[in-house]
């Protein structure tokens, strides 16, 4: 079974993810259409494809990666989920 992260880190062209010690440290970007594509991927669990989504929002938080050139924050309210 494939992770959120592995598939973030995948879609990011990431080696490694950020670490909590470093909390400024921006390790990557990611699109947010990237985002809507992982989360058509059946493997990842959540009832629909708009928890998926925030699923992987939370992901780019903790991992620090940018959602296109933001903060993943800004998109925790996207109207369009």
């Amino acid at each position: 079974m494939v992770t959120v992260a592995e598939l973030v880190k995948k879609a990011a062209n990431l080696e490694k993810l950020g670490k909590k010690d470093k909390p400024t440290e921006i390790v990557g970007d990611i699109s947010f259409e990237k985002i809507k594509e992982i989360a058509k991927n059946k493997e990842i669990p959540g009832n629909s494809e708009e928890a998926k989504i925030r699923q992987i929002i939370g992901s780019c938080i903790s991992y620090k990666i940018t959602i296109d050139g933001k903060d993943p924050r800004e998109f925790r309210n996207y109207p369009d989920l």
